[in-house]
């Protein structure tokens, strides 16, 4: 790595201390496109893989070239998200209480095991709320149930 490699190197953690490491190499790259710099140079200097310097390159040389300052979200759609229709349907019949419930259900209908934790997030995504309740109907807190056994201190 030469001086031009060293100065790369400055100007990106300069940058990064304002703007994610993400967008500062797409700044750097459109620039560098301006400059009709090599594009091997450029992937091998900024630590760009080829498809994504490709993809720059598209984007700047197209009208939607302001897309290289968003950021997208890139998350893994959940499995559960194509039986979103059986699960709610299910649980609106209200015929399940808890999460184990829940889960077992839903393994039952469509064959997708999902631990307990990651189905209350799915539900909670979807606007489903868990309700805390007592043990026993009349209790309203978590303390011991003397009403409905009174033999049982």
């Amino acid at each position: 790595m030469g001086k031009s490699g060293e100065r790369v190197k400055k100007v990106i953690a300069l940058l990064n201390r304002f703007i994610c490491l993400t967008l500062v190499k797409r700044i750097i790259c459109a620039v560098l496109l301006a400059f009709d710099v090599d594009g091997e140079k450029i992937c091998r200097e900024l630590g760009l893989s080829y498809k994504s310097f490709k993809k720059y390159k598209a984007l700047l040389d197209s009208d939607e070239y302001e897309q290289l300052m968003e950021m997208g979200k890139h998350r893994r759609p959940s499995e559960l998200e194509d039986y979103r229709e059986i699960i709610f349907k299910e649980l609106d019949s209200g015929a399940y209480r808890t999460l184990r419930e829940i889960a077992v259900m839903i393994e039952k209908k469509t064959g997708v095991t999902r631990s307990r934790n990651r189905i209350q997030i799915f539900l909670r995504n979807n606007g489903y709320k868990p309700l805390k309740v007592g043990f026993f109907p009349c209790e309203s807190g978590w303390g011991k149930a003397t009403e409905v056994l009174p033999e049982h201190p």
